[in-house]
């Protein structure tokens, strides 16, 4: 069959007679009797999950905006706000548990809308092939499934006696469509019953917010042929009065010869030369929405040609896929091998990551994080899910999960793919300021713990266990990735005219909040919640001056300040900078514990709690760059000790990463392959390389699976305006390798970055945006610098170089490393 981008070496047993490898990509020599276990693809806006063998292969549609209905739509948060003072007395008196139970009182913690599949096609072979196609001794060297990363293709493909036969899809960027070719071996053709199905899994889940609403959903299934093509229909409508009025699908099928027959529900293809099939899907306000059939319109006026479609779609997908690699200098042998076999090979021996897998992951997580970013970003299940039930309801869960899944977006030079995260979260700005007045009155914003993507608004608390409406520090954490767009892309008109007022506006909220001050005539951070955990010394979450909180405030007040300067606004007596700069001087500093930790609430009788998989106290040092060894010396050692001390937990994926990540910034490189190694050598591998939540493959989750390219990133490369750093936490088992297209903050391109310890030799090759001198600097140390650009030496030491970058000139830079 057909591949646009054939292997690079030899085939791989007798796979290469069924189809060619990828030169990026994945396989798998069985099928997948699971949708956990499917293979994926997807635009941003549409997924797919293909699963199930030739006799029945199943392919489960997503839409990143389907979810279900319950009620908290058109919700707001209560108005609290004048509970709010003797709240905080309650709070500074050390009576936690009160001040939580009566700020929340006669409040029920809500969930977000469960994220849920349209449904099921399912392509049945009219004859059994059992005997002769597929089911017979030896079956896997007879049946191939590939996912293309640089085509967005998933392929599956096997023999019987009249040769090969082949089924692919791909989710186009270009058209918005799902588009399927299902080929016949030669001389055969192609017979097959196109149905659909909505009995998915539905089995209950650890979390979450109830799991038997999709059963008061009702589905109808219209099937028709006309002028040349078959029309499958699924419209699934919501419990009344919830939300939304519900959903559809549409499938148009096109047969090249043969013939079409409608029997009963489903469309019967017979004698076909090829197939293909071309589905959309929407959501729906109103009841008469479908009746136009505004999906079947668009369909009619697509061409039904896989390769034309295919092409249009590529320009897109492959173009920003290709701009970033990794490269372990793993043997091309390892590069060819299945992810059943590479997954088998890490499982028996845990404590060693294996290399080939490694950049597998790379690859993998950088497509499947494209193919879950657009109109939204990737959920916590990326764009797929094949059950009606959903862990924490497959939402944007805010506190960490989100922020770990687009920690690449911008450094790996996928910017485009972060316009679904703008877009989420600058459009719920005015459900933030809601929030802020509701609970706080104040001005600007508080932002939620969790979204389905449809409202912004603080729901999910309580008076006991979360009372996530005291995380304070969520509105800059959720605006800082776009801050880090705008550092890596230089985009003055993004800053000017989205980026820049949400920031200062966001001040506004802490002049009205920060209204208490301590013995010292500091601010106090009353009520506060260090994200999901609590002091060891109350076991109450709602406390003051978490750390988590204060840096996001400090933060928060420079951000808007910076903003302000740039823009050449809120400059004059008594505006915004000179009130921003006065408040931040009453910000408290870090504290460090009497283990000599960084300290996660910084008040008086709040010990900390180190067994916990949240590491919000640390915000500082990831995604912030404020705790390094140039900016903040005496913080480093306290900031590596909080994270020795922390426990696993549950070993959750996110708190790994969270972690991994964390050490990056603080250059410890065997924290962060130990921290990965928990995740890869964890059992947390599906076969299409998602991930889980935790070990075991116990939760569906992409959390891992996007993150793992953000973390390798970050320890081979770092940067902040004005500096960057080559190898900053190189574990000692990666000691050669290059990685490609990454992105500076500052505004420079990082085309390649290439390591050899044993030669003593890293080069990196970068073009600036703007002509500028950065600080470039080799922990490892420098013994000499090879450059065109001028070089210089640097206030820092001999392990830094100042360096003279021109706006657009490529420039290569090798440094000489100490051999000793």
């Amino acid at each position: 069959m057909h591949s646009a981008h054939p292997p690079a070496g030899g085939p791989a047993s007798s796979t290469a007679a069924l189809v060619a490898l990828p030169d990026r990509g994945i396989h798998d020599t069985a099928p997948a009797d699971e949708w956990t276990d499917g293979f994926l693809t997807g635009n941003g806006e549409y997924g797919a999950v293909v699963y199930g063998d030739p006799a029945l292969e199943k392919v489960v549609f997503n839409h990143h905006r389907l979810v279900l209905p319950n009620g908290t739509r058109d919700l707001t948060p209560p108005v609290l706000a004048d509970r709010l003072e003797a709240v905080r007395d309650k709070a500074l008196a050390g009576d936690y548990a009160g001040a939580s139970r009566d700020f929340a009182a006669g409040w029920e913690l809500r969930w977000t809308q469960t994220y849920h599949p349209a449904y099921e096609l399912r392509i049945a072979t009219t004859e059994d092939p059992a005997a002769d196609r597929y089911d017979r001794p030896n079956r896997h060297d007879r049946y191939t499934r590939v996912t293309d990363f640089r085509t967005g293709e998933v392929t599956s493909a096997w023999t019987d006696g009249h040769g090969a036969w082949s089924r692919r899809v791909f989710v186009s960027r270009a058209d918005r469509v799902v588009v399927h070719e299902l080929l016949p071996a030669p001389g055969r053709t192609v017979d097959v019953t196109l149905g659909v199905h909505t009995a998915l899994d539905d089995t209950a889940t650890d979390h979450g917010g109830g799991d038997s609403l999709h059963t008061r959903m009702t589905f109808t299934t219209l099937a028709d042929a006309a002028e040349g093509s078959g029309w499958l229909n699924l419209r699934g409508t919501y419990p009344e009065g919830l939300g939304a009025h519900g959903y559809e699908g549409v499938t148009r099928v096109v047969p090249t010869g043969g013939t079409l027959a409608v029997r009963g529900s489903a469309i019967v293809v017979t004698g076909a030369a090829r197939l293909t099939l071309l589905t959309r899907l929407d959501r729906y306000e109103t009841p008469t929405a479908w009746d136009a059939r505004p999906l079947h319109a668009g369909l009619a006026t697509l061409e039904a040609d896989y390769g034309v479609l295919l092409a249009r779609h590529t320009r897109i997908h492959s173009e920003l896929y290709d701009r970033s690699r990794l490269d372990l200098n793993v043997p091309e042998a390892d590069r060819r091998l299945s992810t059943t076999e590479l997954i088998a090979r890490q499982n028996a021996d845990r404590d060693v990551i294996d290399p080939a897998l490694l950049e597998r992951l790379y690859d993998s997580g950088r497509y499947l994080f494209l193919s879950s970013s657009g109109i939204l970003p990737p959920r916590l299940t990326g764009i797929w899910t094949g059950a009606w039930t959903a862990a924490w309801a497959g939402d944007f869960t805010t506190d960490a999960n989100v922020n770990l899944q687009v920690a690449g977006g911008n450094i790996l030079d996928l910017t485009e793919a972060m316009e679904g995260y703008a877009d989420l979260i600058l459009g719920q700005l005015d459900h933030w300021r809601t929030n802020a007045r509701n609970l706080y009155g104040a001005r600007g914003f508080l932002a939620p713990s969790r979204t389905d993507g449809e409202y912004g608004h603080m729901l999910h608390f309580n008076g006991g266990d979360f009372p996530g409406h005291c995380w304070t520090g969520g509105a800059d954490w959720l605006l800082l990735p776009l801050l880090e767009y705008y550092e890596v892309t230089g985009d003055q008109v993004f800053l000017r005219d989205r980026l820049g007022p949400a920031l200062m506006e966001l001040a506004l909220f802490y002049e009205d909040f920060l209204t208490r001050t301590d013995t010292h005539g500091k601010a106090v951070f009353v009520p506060s919640f260090s994200m999901e955990n609590a002091p060891g010394s109350t076991g109450e979450p709602l406390s003051v001056n978490a750390t988590g909180d204060i840096t996001a405030g400090r933060h928060a007040l420079r951000a808007a300040v910076d903003a302000a300067g740039v823009l050449g606004v809120e400059q004059g007596s008594g505006e915004g900078v000179e009130r921003w700069t006065a408040l931040l001087d009453r910000i408290p500093d870090h504290r460090i514990n009497e283990d000599g930790a960084l300290a996660e609430w910084s008040w008086p009788g709040l010990t900390d709690h180190y067994d916990h998989r949240h590491i919000q106290h640390l915000y500082a040092v990831w995604p912030l760059d404020e705790v390094n060894p140039e900016d903040r010396p005496d913080l480093v050692a306290p900031a590596l000790k909080a994270l020795e001390l922390r426990g696993d937990q549950n070993l959750s994926a996110h708190g790994s990463l969270h972690r991994a990540l964390a050490a990056a910034r603080l250059k410890s490189g065997a924290q962060v392959y130990d921290n990965l190694r928990k995740i890869i050598g964890g059992d947390m591998l599906f076969r299409s390389l998602m991930t889980s939540h935790n070990p075991g493959r116990h939760i569906y989750n992409a959390d891992a699976a996007n993150a793992l390219p953000a973390v390798l990133a970050e320890a081979l490369l770092h940067t902040r305006p004005g500096v960057v750093e080559l190898l900053p936490a190189l574990p000692e088992q990666w000691d050669k390798g290059t990685i490609t297209g990454l992105r500076a903050r500052g505004g420079i391109r990082v085309h390649s970055l290439d390591w050899d310890l044993s030669d003593g030799l890293t080069t990196v090759t970068v073009t600036a945006d703007r002509t500028q001198d950065i600080t470039l600097i080799s922990r490892r140390g420098i013994t000499a610098v090879t450059t065109t650009a001028q070089v210089r030496p640097s206030t820092l030491g001999p392990h830094a170089r100042n360096v003279s970058l021109s706006a657009g000139q490529r420039t290569r830079i090798t440094i000489s490393l100490p051999t000793a």
